[in-house]
């Protein structure tokens, strides 16, 4: 935290409206030391020279000299780790895309806010900011950021069956960022930016690319138009994010769409309460959020508890453990009873063969995922098998 003599946070903050600058350096003097402005430039020149002491960042869309959104991407690109808050009269889905997709923003308040509203977002900034992991393998959120900039990513689709029939019943979809991933592996990439606000304009960008493609996703899976979607408890955490969620979830259906959201269990931690208000405002909605990787931690069952999740998919390695070791095998076939009593999905990933997907059905695992019924592919060499199939079959 890049703090002055008297440890105070450092705030700086653009805006038109001389009144409110002034309320806040009275109100919150005791707490922040506020840097205002009301001509962005003048407020970027003032980073230029002090990127190592400003802890939040927030600004206005209207400003004298240039626009808000050029604001916030130069701000990104002189100081990448301050946290950024948006000031809006408007936070239309658009408003909520672009500050997301353009500047990493990490919070968007709309006016007239309140003081108390105001402090409260500097808090949870500050905090979010003190609590982000450091990464050792050198690979940074900004590299992350760079590669959504340069267009360096895609998506494949792995196939998802039914366990009762083994029958094709949907697909996830899954993110690649081919440049990134001659150095680093997939796991590294998102493990790296989960907690930084590049993962929601990750989650942003893909929410794009899905809406623009849902018409072949209907066209190519007919009923079977069920997609999975990973998403992290940052972006679920983060209210504009979760807007864009539900959103997201309901101009789908109306394509004929149905999406599942899954969050890893390594991310989700217990009593988490700004992660129990999200999840059950998504199972109010009727959108069902599943525990990815389930099996993997230490509260596997005491996730459960919550109510608030749709259902399981089991763990990789617990999977693998099956055919060989007498306890993942008793853990797997006593969760599949526990869920099936609680009226929870669960499904398992990393099927490798015929084997363990009938063991697997036995035991009442409701969905089966792995390279033994497919490989991830991308939509278009999905819908180019598809063709062949047909024509193949005269």
């Amino acid at each position: 935290m890049g703090l002055v003599g008297d440890n105070r946070p450092v705030i700086l903050m653009v805006d038109n409206d001389e009144k409110l600058l002034a309320a806040v350096r009275r109100t919150l003097s005791d707490s922040f030391e506020f840097i205002t402005y009301s001509d962005g430039q003048e407020a970027l020149d003032w980073l230029a020279q002090n990127h190592d002491r400003a802890d939040v960042i927030i600004a206005d869309l209207v400003m004298p000299t240039l626009d808000g959104f050029s604001f916030f991407k130069q701000s990104a690109r002189i100081a990448p780790l301050v946290s950024r808050i948006l000031l809006s009269g408007n936070v239309s889905s658009i408003s909520l895309r672009e500050a997301i997709n353009q500047a990493m923003i990490t919070r968007v308040l709309a006016k007239p806010v309140s003081i108390a509203v105001l402090k409260e977002a500097i808090e949870r900034a500050i905090q979010s900011k003190s609590s982000e992991p450091k990464f050792d393998c050198g690979l940074s959120p900004m590299m992350v950021n760079a590669a959504i900039d340069s267009g360096d990513l895609r998506t494949v689709f792995q196939p998802r069956f039914r366990a009762s029939d083994m029958s094709f019943c949907g697909a996830e979809i899954l993110c690649r960022m081919p440049s990134v991933e001659k150095e680093f592996g997939i796991d590294e990439i998102f493990e790296a930016c989960r907690d930084h606000p590049v993962i929601n304009r990750l989650t942003s960008h893909l929410i794009a690319i899905m809406i623009d493609q849902a018409p072949r996703y209907r066209a190519l899976f007919g009923d079977n138009a069920n997609i999975a979607v990973n998403i992290s408890t940052y972006s679920l955490k983060t209210p504009e994010c979760l807007e864009l969620i539900i959103r997201f979830y309901e101009k789908m259906r109306m394509r004929g769409v149905r999406i599942t959201y899954e969050v890893p269990e390594r991310q989700i931690v217990l009593h988490d309460q700004e992660l129990q208000a999200s999840a059950s405002r998504m199972r109010e909605r009727g959108i069902a959020l599943l525990i990815d990787d389930f099996g993997s931690g230490n509260n596997s069952l005491e996730l459960l508890r919550h109510e608030i999740y749709a259902g399981v998919k089991l763990d990789r390695d617990l999977i693998r453990g099956c055919m060989s070791d007498f306890l993942d095998d008793a853990f797997v076939e006593w969760i599949a009873q526990v869920c099936s009593k609680m009226g929870l999905s669960i499904s398992a990933k990393g099927i490798e063969n015929r084997p363990l997907a009938e063991k697997l059905q036995i035991y009442g695992i409701t969905e089966l995922q792995g390279f033994h019924f497919g490989s991830p592919v991308s939509l278009e060499d999905w819908e180019a098998a598809v063709l062949t199939t047909l024509s193949a079959s005269g």
